[in-house]
């Protein structure tokens, strides 16, 4: 199992057992879904490059579980909010 970064969204894929792929200057890119290749399809060059160096997903994936990141849309503000009962004591 090879596990490459999808160039959408950040995701790590199964290259061998992906579902959507595409090639760009000899090089093939996997995605997790179809969305992710439509949109690396109308711009490759928003994907490729320096423009995306150093990108982090706003998700992390930990034994097959995604969860958005603290901070990151999705997150439900949790990064705001403290263990139940720590409410009262806070000041």
């Amino acid at each position: 199992m090879a596990k490459v970064k999808d160039p959408v969204c950040g995701m790590m894929v199964d290259s061998e057992t992906a579902d959507w792929k595409s090639t760009q200057d000899d090089d093939t890119y996997y995605f997790c879904m179809e969305q992710c290749k439509t949109s690396f399809d109308a711009d490759p060059s928003e994907y490729i490059g320096d423009s995306r160096e150093g990108h982090e997903p706003a998700f992390t994936v930990e034994d097959g579980m995604t969860a958005p990141k603290f901070g990151s849309a999705g997150s439900g503000g949790a990064e705001y909010e403290g263990p139940p009962g720590m409410r009262d004591k806070r000041g």
